[in-house]
């Protein structure tokens, strides 16, 4: 136990091998948040909270974790936990779930989700 948090993983070296196995935190995009807001309303707050403290593997883009969880949601709070849980347990079958698995997958969360703005 590391402070009041536990270790969800091995202790890692500094090497850099290590450190890109490590999962990492990532604030949601803007268009994220939009959808959020458009699907949860008052919930969305504290609902994107839950989204900024999830630990995503580095390996995947954090936006496409994001999208999977809200489509798998369907605008639902008991489906938006359960794609939570699906994320922190394999975050490869819930892309697969949510339809994001392939390499299509900028596509569809652009049509979902809007395009991003150049930046």
């Amino acid at each position: 136990m590391v402070g009041r948090f536990a270790r969800s993983h091995a202790p890692c070296s500094p090497s850099p091998a290590c450190r890109a196995r490590l999962p990492v935190m990532a604030v949601p995009s803007p268009r994220i948040a939009e959808r959020l807001s458009a699907d949860f309303g008052a919930s969305a707050p504290a609902m994107l909270s839950t989204l900024e403290r999830l630990e995503i593997a580095q390996q995947v883009d954090p936006e496409r974790i994001h999208a999977a969880i809200l489509l798998a949601a369907h605008g639902s709070q008991t489906l938006f936990q359960d794609a939570l849980d699906h994320a922190k347990e394999d975050w490869r079958d819930l892309l697969d779930r949510a339809g994001l698995a392939d390499d299509g997958w900028h596509r569809l969360v652009d049509a979902e989700f809007g395009e991003n703005p150049p930046a």
